[in-house]
This record gives C-alpha cells, structure tokens and sequence, in this order.
C-alpha cells in the first residue's frame, strides 16, 4: 500500500484527503493551520507536526495550497522544509495553481534535490474531489507520472499529460480565466430571468436543453436551486487566479478586456460580501441592484 503524504488542508485539499482515506489509502497530512488537519483524523488520517515530517515517512508528497509563499515554505524551509528531510526519488505532486514561471523554477529546483515535481493543477472543485471525478493537467517526467497514477486515478476521472515543464499551469490559467467569465455571464443571464417573473426551476431546466448553457452555469443553478454554506471555491481564489491570468496576459501581450472586468467585479462581490463566501455568491451583485 502506498503511504500518502499531504500538505494543505484547506476546502480542496481536505476533500481529496477524504477520497484517498475512502479508497482505503494510508495519508499522512500536514497544515499550517493545525486544527484544518486534525479534523482528518476522524476520517482516519495522519496528524504529522510539519512537512520534514511528512517527506520523511511517505512515498508520494502532494502539495495544495493558495499561494507561492506558502508552496516555497512548505518545499523548502531550511529546518522543517521537505528538502530538510533529506529524502531522495520521492515525486511531489503539486495540484495547486501557480504562474506557469513558478512551476519552472519548482521543476528545477526539486530535480536539484534530487526529487521528482509534478504539476498537476486540478478542476472540478470540492464536489469533484470527494466523487473521484476530478480533471488534471499534469507536466512532468512521464515516469514519475506512471509511478504516480496508482494515486491519482483514485481521485481524477481525466488526465490529461501536457510534457514540458510550466503547460500545466500555464492550461489551468486559462481554464480559470474562462471559469470567471463563464460564471460572471451565467450570473447576467440568471438575473434577467428571474426578474422577469421566470422561476429559477423553469429557468434551468430551459436553459439547460440550449446552446448557451455552461459548466459554470450548471454551478451556479445548483447552488441557487440547492443553498449552501459549504465553500468550493471562494471569492478569494477566483482573485487570485484572475491575478495569475493577468500575469500571463501581460507576459504574451494579449489585452483581456473581459478578464479585466471579471477581476473587477469579483473584487466588488468580495467587497460588499467576504472574500471567504462561495465563488457564486457573486449573482449577487445583479440581484441585489
């Protein structure tokens, strides 16, 4: 049985964690917030007391967190990083979302310490995670990504291998740039039907069977036609990854005018809600006017 190491709790990553413990793997996890990963424990994980921690007693390491301060701590911290435990030929998986550069500059940097990097950013959300059907982007070496698979085939439904160093990010970018727009025009249209008179049931079971229906307007109708409080992706990471598409786009010279103003209107929605609520919370903004 593959041992598993996980770092970053958070909504995300505490979904896959539960998966991989339902498929009956061993994990080990890792948090900086300590009270995000003991709540594993009833599911059965492994409360390990940092990432040299973890990189010491697993086979496969994967990393899940927001940002690239957190991802350089976790990695390599010169006392209680994964490089400080010393560990060779392990593969770390990093199913978070980063710039394309970053990814780069990890790639190398681990092979240095004589570790295998995977980037394998991840769609699908919570929900995704916990019925296994997740979709992948993943760059690497491909011998890595064979020895991986074991594991990732227990919580993705599609993988998708992309080769050389920085691709992975670089198509998750884009997909979230399109997930924003997607979901902000899916907010436009929803609004206008509903008040006009249109019940949100009829709404969506005519929009549905049209050309003009998306993923992410099929996101936004369950949410509102079954509300919850649970979080899978928040307005804080919607902005961020609008932050990270920007980047791009500036590095390609390529004007984004309506992932401008997505950026805009998300950073509105988290103004007049919390940046914490549910990515959806932003059909808000049209219903409330």
């Amino acid at each position: 049985m593959i041992k598993v190491g996980w770092l970053g709790t958070g909504v995300l990553g505490a979904a896959i964690v539960k998966r991989l413990l339902e498929c009956g793997l061993e994990v080990v996890v890792y948090n900086r917030t300590v009270e995000k990963a003991r709540e594993l424990e009833a599911f059965g994980a492994q409360v390990a007391t940092s990432p040299r921690e973890v990189a010491a007693t697993c086979e496969i390491l994967f990393l899940c967190v927001k940002g690239e301060a957190a991802a350089e701590s976790l990695l390599f911290d010169e006392d209680q990083g994964v490089t400080a435990a010393g560990r060779r030929g392990i593969c770390v998986v990093d199913t978070s979302t980063v710039s394309p550069d970053f990814a780069v500059s990890l790639h190398e940097r681990l092979r240095q310490a004589d570790l295998h990097y995977l980037e394998a950013p991840v769609s699908g959300g919570r929900e995704g995670a916990l019925k296994g059907t997740m979709g992948m982007v993943i760059a690497g070496e491909q011998s890595a990504v064979d020895a991986a698979r074991p594991v990732l085939d227990r919580f993705t439904a599609k993988l998708h291998y992309v080769g050389a160093p920085g691709k992975a990010q670089l198509i998750k970018v884009l997909n979230n740039l399109a997930e924003s727009i997607n979901l902000l025009a899916a907010s436009e249209v929803i609004a206008i039907g509903l008040k006009a008179g249109i019940d949100l049931s009829t709404l969506h079971t005519a929009l549905s069977s049209m050309r003009g229906y998306s993923t992410y307007m099929g996101v936004l109708f369950e949410r509102m036609l079954a509300p919850s409080d649970t979080v899978s992706t928040s307005l804080a990471v919607r902005l961020k990854d609008l932050g990270l598409a920007h980047s791009v786009a500036d590095q390609y010279d390529v004007s984004i005018p309506m992932g401008a103003l997505a950026q805009q209107l998300f950073k509105l929605a988290a103004q007049q809600q919390d940046p914490e609520v549910d990515q959806t919370k932003c059909v808000q903004l049209l219903l409330e006017q």
